[in-house]
């Protein structure tokens, strides 16, 4: 990738926070002393289902970006893969207990993983 402008700065920047932000609600939601009724819960729940929205928005861009980098386009589209276990599992605001070891034991780790690889794409063009 060429030098980056800088909204294109600002944009990896802020995917990188955004990316940061789902993996602690994931921490929040798995919680297993959390309870998935109270406000607060069900506001980091939504507040997630549209951070999750807004990566793969992001993506169309960040596309163009790597539009070079084969590795970095093949862990975006792995996303989706992501996308469908979310799918399958019914979502994670729900108070039983598959949800929440479903979230702890497939989702989570898989979130993370996969944000591990795509930071190895995006961190050396942010950082200072």
């Amino acid at each position: 990738m060429a030098a980056l402008k800088e909204d294109e700065f600002l944009l990896l920047k802020k995917y990188n926070a955004l990316l940061e932000t789902v993996e602690e609600a994931f921490d929040y939601l798995s919680d297993e002393n959390r309870n998935a009724s109270t406000p607060v819960t069900r506001q980091v729940v939504l507040d997630s289902y549209d951070a999750i929205g807004k990566i793969a928005e992001a993506h169309v861009n960040l596309v163009i970006l790597f539009e070079k980098n084969e590795k970095a386009l093949q862990v975006i589209a792995q996303f989706g893969d992501l996308l469908e276990e979310l799918e399958q599992i019914g979502h994670f605001d729900q108070n039983t207990i598959p949800e929440k070891e479903a979230l702890r034991t497939f989702i989570q780790p898989a979130y993370e993983n996969w944000k591990n690889q795509i930071q190895h794409h995006i961190l050396p063009h942010i950082a200072h």
